[in-house]
């Protein structure tokens, strides 16, 4: 007994020298071989087992860390997970990031290359989604990345403050890139894919290698197919009323592109019979009595009896014009897809009659008309013999509006450098300009029948490059007082927003003043694109920083004029989609239907509201699912609108054309 016992305190004491040994010098300077060999074994198995969960927890959390940042829900980052791990697209994501991060490890054979480039490109991308999220309620896109000086329209965002569910997910990332440069350390001596012994580097270098490259395939075959076919638009059993897009899924929001969904085309006729079967088609009055029009999209154009409350008031009512206009005026709002920014998507939707919801991004639709004629109400105007004008004082580039304007079939583009009259608001192109401009395409020969479209510049957010020095300071008309505190930037903007605003109602009389002059047939329309761009700060102030559905509609809202100077059936809009407004302008103007004005006109009949955020019935009552025939109707839209913008069948190409008038 007393020998056992001595020999077991021998034992354990010639393993603490061991342990201690290892601890001050390092395992491979120990004398005693055989303890030292087992601990070597014990060692690197510990350390490969450290190595593998780094991995799992990696490929299990990244993207779920990812959409944690942006998204700040309630709850820990625990529960999200378990909330939405077995959502297909997350699965996507996990199985995508996974590849990623193997590809890496078997072609560097370093852990911490493997989780720090992945994770620093996610938590790059998160930042960069959680700036256009907060500014747009919209993910970042592929296709954003090519969007001329959004750059720099990204810097007016741009900030290093985090919250406390942000600066958790920055913690567990660099916890785990630092826990892979450790193990990486840890095992200096036994590379988990490289071991020294001669015989043995090539083979397993070669070894690495294969694998890497199979993982590099897998990760591209899968991303492709999956992208390819995740979401048939034709083949679905039911259809949320807020659409699959409503979801926010950073990977694959972020490579998701239009042109790769799969939409079953083979019944699209059936999709355009079911809008141009609907209704007779009315033929318009005789040529010589159509009338010119004239279409202003006016930025950040707003409506601010949307504010509510007492902390924001002015010296003046900025909607005094308006309400003058208002009675000589069809008027009423629109409901954008946009939320304080993107100015291209709102122009798309009027000029094609396509529904952003209905696709990824505004950036990828402005992207494909860059890319190929797309069919458009230009086309409309230039078969009535009309001559057609696109005014937009700004740089063509932006957004690539030369190149889409040419495309779409605009007889004349006036960009800044054409502009004849060029005053400044703030530091762009004033709306007072605009509308002289305007006034003289339309004096070039008054008898011909005109359709102008005009886009202005005057209250764009400054972030963009300019040609002009800001007026400083500005005489703005309104001043504006706040009970509560803004930091200085914030408050010019705000002031300068609302200044905008009623500058821009203001130059929309001067045309009416004008017009009301002349004895040609003219129709003049003014629509918002968006909201402004106001601060978090002053939307608090403007009670608006909510999420209720109330809040969300004052949000998407955006005021509309329709005015002419003959008699005319007054129209009231109580917030129709911004992509019906040519059907119903065409309609007030008594010009000839066109098979998309009718698909618009049905679209209309059964959803008067029908966008990201707000879906509503032909009674203006707020959707939450759809019934049998919404559900039938809106695969119909999708079909035909994805038709128009990508596709080839015969009906897409004679959509917007005027159907015959016998004069």
């Amino acid at each position: 007994m007393l020998k056992s016992t001595r020999e077991c305190v021998l034992k354990y004491k010639k393993g603490y020298v061991i342990i201690k040994s290892v601890i001050m010098n390092g395992m491979w300077k120990m004398n005693d071989t055989t303890y030292t060999e087992r601990l070597k074994k014990e060692y690197k198995i510990c350390v490969y087992l450290f190595a593998a969960a780094l991995l799992i927890t990696a490929i299990t959390f990244l993207p779920y860390l990812a959409d944690y940042y942006v998204l700040q829900p309630d709850s820990t980052i625990l529960a999200y997970y378990a909330d939405h791990s077995v959502d297909r697209y997350y699965r996507f994501e996990t199985i995508v990031i996974g590849l990623s991060i193997m590809t890496l490890l078997f072609f560097s054979r370093r852990l911490w290359v493997a989780l720090t480039i992945p994770s620093l490109l996610l938590m790059f991308l998160a930042y960069a989604d959680n700036i256009k999220y907060a500014a747009l309620n919209e993910l970042l896109r592929f296709n954003d990345l090519m969007v001329t000086e959004a750059a720099g329209i990204a810097l007016r965002y741009l900030n290093l403050k985090f919250t406390s569910s942000q600066l958790k997910v920055l913690t567990y990332v660099f916890l785990l890139c630092a826990g892979g440069f450790a193990a990486d350390r840890l095992c200096r001596k036994y590379p988990l894919f490289l071991q020294k012994e001669p015989s043995l580097l090539k083979r397993r270098h070669t070894l690495s290698l294969a694998l890497g490259c199979i993982c590099l395939a897998g990760l591209l075959g899968y991303g492709g197919y999956f992208i390819g076919n995740a979401y048939s638009m034709t083949s679905l059993d039911t259809i949320d009323v807020k659409g699959k897009e409503s979801e926010q899924y950073i990977v694959y929001n972020f490579i998701k592109n239009d042109k790769l969904t799969n939409i079953n085309m083979s019944n699209v006729q059936d999709s355009y019979r079911f809008f141009t079967d609907s209704h007779p088609a009315n033929e318009g009055t005789e040529s010589a009595t159509r009338p010119s029009v004239i279409v202003i999209m006016n930025e950040s154009w707003w409506n601010t009896d949307n504010i509510t409350g007492s902390n924001v008031t002015f010296s003046s009512d900025p909607m005094e014009i308006y309400r003058k206009l208002e009675k000589s005026c069809s008027s009423g709002c629109l409901t954008t897809n946009l939320f304080c920014g993107g100015t291209i998507g709102s122009e798309t939707e009027f000029l094609t009659g396509l529904n952003t919801k209905y696709f990824t991004s505004y950036t990828g639709i402005a992207s494909a008309l860059e890319k190929r004629k797309v069919p458009s109400i230009v086309d409309y105007f230039n078969a009535l013999d009309y001559d057609t004008v696109a005014i937009h004082p700004y740089d063509g580039n932006f957004y690539g509006r030369s190149t889409m304007y040419s495309a779409l079939g605009f007889d004349q583009i006036v960009f800044e450098d054409d502009m004849d009259y060029t005053d400044i608001y703030s530091c762009y192109i004033s709306d007072e300009s605009l509308a002289r401009q305007i006034i003289k395409e339309y004096e070039e020969n008054p008898a011909q029948q005109k359709f102008i479209y005009a886009v202005s510049i005057g209250n764009h957010i400054q972030g963009l490059d300019r040609k002009h020095d800001s007026l400083k300071p500005y005489p703005y008309p309104i001043s504006v007082n706040l009970k509560g505190n803004l930091d200085e930037e914030a408050y010019m903007d705000l002031v300068s927003y609302i200044n905008g605003i009623y500058l821009a109602n203001e130059a929309f009389e001067e045309l009416t003043d004008y017009f009301a002059q002349t004895d040609e047939p003219v129709v003049l329309a003014m629509y918002g694109d968006h909201m402004p761009g106001f601060s978090k700060e002053a939307l608090e102030l403007m009670g608006l920083d909510g999420t209720d559905s109330e809040t969300q509609r004052r949000h998407y809202s955006v005021p509309v004029l329709i005015w002419s100077n003959f008699e005319a059936d007054r129209m009231e809009l109580d917030g129709e989609n911004i992509n019906y407004l040519p059907q119903m302008l065409l309609a007030y103007a008594g010009l000839p239907d066109s098979d998309m004005s009718l698909i618009l006109k049905r679209q209309r009949e059964v959803l008067k509201t029908n966008t990201r955020i707000l879906v509503a019935d032909n009674q203006g009552s707020v959707l939450h699912a759809y019934n049998n025939s919404q559900s039938e109707a809106v695969r119909h839209f999708m079909v035909v609108d994805y038709d128009i913008l990508f596709g080839s069948s015969p009906e897409r190409e004679r959509v917007w054309l005027p159907y015959a008038v016998e004069d």
